[in-house]
């Protein structure tokens, strides 16, 4: 039996490869995220790290939120229609239910997010971005045909969930259907909405009483309806780095926590009431890495707070990136979409997105749909990464990785400051707050991407 190569064996024979040049300028990587990648990891490279000895289903969930992963139950397919009328959004939905979707995933318009009825708001506006709705008539239409008791349903519908929620449960008293039955989420995100648009239709501490009723309610009478989506993808698309996205959305988190603590909550009522959705960039095996770390980040930021361990669970959905996609060469969306699916079923998620590749020229046709749809099935059916939980666990590399994800998300939340308090200041001074959507051709070092290294925002528990 052959002894071990030492290790200063290989950086001698490499050494003599690189002919005088500096290791680490040739070799070592720096990502956007500021953290270096060595060329090669070794056992010791994980010497130390915490939670290496866990298990699926057990807190921090590092490898799973649930014992068997997904080789009991898959993720959920989870695709956007973003039809403006409800009979073309019916029409797509109920052919693509028959073809391997198996969830609800409502993107609204602009008029029907700010509460405007379709009738009063400006006529481009309507339908722009997504769905129009106006009434229980237009939510039936939408959903005709749909069982809501056994299809699960996410609306991201933010300042607008209560108004949707009503909707809802109107629609499925008509249908004699129970609240108790559906699953899904009704999703807000006033935070987001803010960074996106730079606006908000009402006073947000109005807003958080909304959120805290809303909650209160769900707790209730839809225990398997999450009322809180807190959304990455405004911070993605205007330049942030994987573990910025993520330290904005964990402190936006944090934000909602303390607003619903302080109208009654107490933590195991609020944190199962809330859902996480990241876009999914294409540093692959960064990608894996960071959704293992935010299932530790968001069990440690829930424990601070006093939670159990079923509360400390975190419900994560995944879209693939809208900012990487080109118009010029849109079938290379294709290749972008599929790797960064990959990595999203390797990392853990519980609902993705896979953007069909025409998404940023028109709104996706039934052949992009298909495709999008049936890459899905590759992943789940064929590549058998579903038959292992936590398939990346153990790899020096990933391992490595995600503890370096963790403590930079960790660490730019901290340094930061807080970013409710900045958001109210900056309502209060009448200013209006833009997320800038870099140009598609725009490096990942753009100006853009750099208003983040300070945008105001913290994690302090």
């Amino acid at each position: 039996m052959n002894s071990p190569t030492p290790y200063e064996a290989w950086r001698k024979a490499i050494d003599k490869v690189l002919k005088g040049a500096p290791f680490e300028k040739r070799l070592i990587t720096k990502t956007y995220e500021d953290i270096d990648l060595q060329p090669m990891y070794r056992q010791e490279d994980i010497e130390g790290l915490p939670h290496l000895d866990g298990l699926p289903g057990f807190a921090p969930y590092l490898r799973a939120t649930t014992p068997m992963g997904y080789a009991v139950s898959s993720w959920d397919v989870a695709q956007e229609m973003p039809y403006s009328t409800p009979a073309a959004f019916n029409t797509a939905l109920k052919a693509d239910l028959e073809r391997g979707q198996n969830a609800v995933n409502i993107v609204l318009d602009r008029p029907t997010l700010a509460g405007v009825d379709a009738d009063q708001a400006e006529a481009d506006d309507v339908g722009k971005g997504g769905l129009s709705i106006s009434s229980v008539a237009d939510l039936a239409a939408a959903l005709d045909g749909v069982d809501l008791e056994k299809t699960p349903i996410f609306i991201q519908a933010s300042t607008s969930a209560l108004t949707f929620t009503a909707l809802l449960a109107a629609l499925l008293k008509q249908q004699g259907k129970s609240l108790a039955k559906i699953r899904g989420a009704i999703g807000m995100d006033p935070l987001g909405q803010l960074a996106r648009d730079g606006r908000l239709p009402r006073d947000l501490d109005g807003i958080y009483e909304v959120m805290a009723q809303l909650a209160t309610w769900a707790k209730t009478n839809a225990p398997q309806l999450r009322t809180i989506t807190v959304q990455g993808h405004p911070y993605h698309n205007g330049g942030a780095s994987a573990t910025q996205e993520l330290a904005f959305a964990l402190a936006t988190a944090v934000d909602y926590l303390r607003a619903l603590q302080a109208r009654g909550l107490s933590i195991d009522d609020a944190a199962p009431r809330f859902r996480f959705a990241l876009s999914i960039g294409s540093n692959f095996f960064m990608e894996i890495a960071r959704l293992r770390a935010a299932r530790v980040l968001w069990a440690k930021i829930v424990k601070a707070f006093g939670g159990n361990e079923e509360s400390q669970k975190m419900r994560l959905h995944a879209r693939t990136s809208a900012w990487n996609q080109t118009v010029y060469d849109p079938h290379v969306n294709l290749l972008r979409a599929t790797t960064e699916a990959f990595s999203g079923a390797v990392g853990g998620r519980d609902s993705l997105h896979i953007s069909p590749f025409d998404e940023l020229l028109r709104v996706p046709d039934e052949f992009a749909r298909r495709v999008a749809r049936n890459t899905h099935t590759v992943l789940r059916e064929e590549s058998h990464i579903t038959k292992t939980v936590d398939p990346a666990g153990g790899s020096w590399y990933v391992e490595n990785l995600t503890d370096a994800v963790a403590r930079k998300t960790w660490g730019f939340s901290r340094r930061s400051r807080n970013r409710a308090a900045w958001l109210r200041r900056s309502k209060r001074a009448g200013r209006k707050i833009r997320s800038p959507t870099p140009h598609p051709s725009a490096p990942p070092t753009s100006p853009s991407a750099r208003i983040f290294s300070s945008a105001p925002t913290c994690i302090r528990i």
